[in-house]
């Protein structure tokens, strides 16, 4: 019934114990990101240009690994206890990091690798959870109760959404946070203070209730529990299995080739090449006295002398600023959606196509904006630079989160329930290993000569030709194979 208590109880515990762990999953986000910025800064200016890009290639092909294993384990020992132990290694890395300091380049490029792959370890644990942070039906009823039932999915999609939004904003405010808190007290400042975060957060995580039902884990019937070993040993199958299930669906393979491509010749650019580009900028203004006059100049200047960072800082400054793009891009996606799908509903046109085709579309047209700001980033101020990649940059990561919403709802609609979660594994298994051979392409052109931007241009150049070539076989066959699944839907 309506006036029963029960739905209100979910609530409650929603709010004391859900709510609990969307906040860790924010600050576990933010507390990873601002490690692995200070490492990867501070790797860069030991190590230089390739053994920066080489830490990013090694952790990226760790990770595809170490997500496997962790999926596997994560179904045979108790969530709470992975929960926990993930974040308290994460809090031994900071500890090494702050006792062994930032002059050693090898040192940082293992605690890089330690940090991506911890945080990549952690993924399969931390996105199994929600279920297990809200009440079991046991305390909030009977579980055949439909008004409970569907309070408790409305709770679970609640969770899922503010998990995602929270991962994106902590993953794109720490660069600004660590730049900020560097350039004003160091290095070891820094790092002591997210140990402080590391263990305050170990210490909350212990705290969630987390329910695991008792079946959890075990075989049917009849059968003999598989041990982690054997499970292991059968994964080089699954992911090949999964891998050449992905060839069935013309439009999904479009789609993932989509993404590749994007995952090899776009976001390197910011995790390799602006950092280097504007490490070039902040040194050759210093070298040379310049001073950039104009108005953005003059406003970016101030804002940083307000914050009391040094010139030969700014540049991490300048790379945390374009970064915090990604946090703007998100919310700017939603409305571009919500403008689609009435678009789309006032003009009866399938609303999947539109949002690809618009999303592609403006992947396309980013990508172009992006090779002409790079290409002219050597006759630019730092001001009018910096400006300029950051506006790009969120609408870069507006368009991408577009074409990824699609994707995913096609996918949810194309496969059965029994293969999403294969496929999911493997397709991020694959995005994985295009960023590692993207990073590893924006490493070598900026290894030669960092002063030269055409190697870099030229890769966005080339992601942006295939790009067109793949909207163009989407016209071919995604419009006339959505279409049909549109009437199919309809008649059932």
């Amino acid at each position: 019934p309506s006036n029963s208590p029960k739905p209100s109880f979910a609530v409650a515990m929603l709010e004391s114990n859900a709510i609990l762990f969307v906040g860790l999953q924010f600050g576990s986000r933010f507390a990873n990101s601002f490690l692995v910025t200070a490492a990867r800064y501070e790797l860069l200016e030991a190590g230089g240009v390739t053994q920066f890009a080489w830490a990013q290639v090694a952790t990226n092909v760790a990770r595809m690994v170490v997500s496997q294993v962790a999926g596997l384990l994560t179904d045979n020992f108790p969530l709470k206890r992975m929960y926990v132990a993930t974040e308290a290694c994460n809090l031994v890395l900071a500890v090494a990091m702050l006792v062994c300091g930032h002059g050693h380049g090898g040192v940082l490029f293992v605690l890089n690798v330690g940090l991506g792959l911890l945080f990549s370890f952690s993924q399969p644990v931390t996105k199994s959870m929600p279920p297990a942070v809200l009440p079991p039906h046991e305390v909030i009823g009977d579980r055949g109760d439909p008004e409970v039932v569907q309070h408790r999915q409305q709770d679970l999609a609640l969770i899922n959404s503010w998990d995602l939004t929270c991962d994106k904003v902590g993953r794109y405010l720490a660069p600004m946070a660590y730049a900020v808190v560097s350039s004003s007290h160091g290095f070891n400042f820094a790092v002591l203070l997210s140990c402080f975060l590391y263990g305050l957060l170990t210490m909350l995580r212990a705290c969630v209730t987390i329910t695991e039902p008792e079946t959890r884990g075990k075989p049917a019937e009849g059968q003999a529990r598989p041990t982690v070993g054997q499970k292991l040993k059968g994964l080089g199958k699954q992911v090949w299995d999964g891998v050449m299930s992905l060839r069935k669906d013309s439009v999904l393979r479009l789609l993932i080739l989509n993404t590749l491509v994007t995952n090899v010749f776009l976001y390197p650019l910011n995790s390799v090449h602006f950092p280097v580009l504007f490490k070039q900028v902040a040194e050759k203004a210093e070298k040379l006295g310049e001073v950039d006059s104009s108005v953005f100049g003059v406003v970016l200047q101030g804002a940083m002398s307000f914050l009391g960072i040094k010139k030969k800082d700014m540049w991490r400054n300048y790379t945390a600023l374009v970064s915090l793009g990604g946090v703007v891009g998100p919310f700017l996606s939603n409305a571009m959606i919500y403008g689609l799908e009435s678009y789309s509903t006032r003009l009866q046109k399938c609303r999947l196509w539109v949002g690809v085709s618009f999303g592609v579309m403006g992947q396309i047209l980013t990508s172009g904006m992006l090779a002409l700001i790079v290409s002219c980033s050597g006759s630019l101020g730092s001001g009018l630079l910096v400006l300029l990649l950051v506006l790009a940059w969120v609408l870069t990561i507006a368009v991408n989160n577009i074409v990824t919403t699609y994707f995913n709802s096609i996918s949810q609609e194309r496969l059965q329930r029994n293969e999403r979660g294969r496929f999911i594994a493997n397709i991020m298994t694959i995005f994985t290993l295009g960023s590692s051979w993207g990073t590893l392409l924006f490493g070598w052109v900026l290894s030669g000569d960092n002063q030269d931007v055409s190697g870099s241009v030229n890769l966005l150049v080339c992601g942006l030709l295939v790009k067109v070539i793949l909207l163009a076989l989407l016209q071919r066959d995604g419009k006339g194979t959505l279409a049909v699944g549109k009437e199919e839907t309809k008649k059932e």
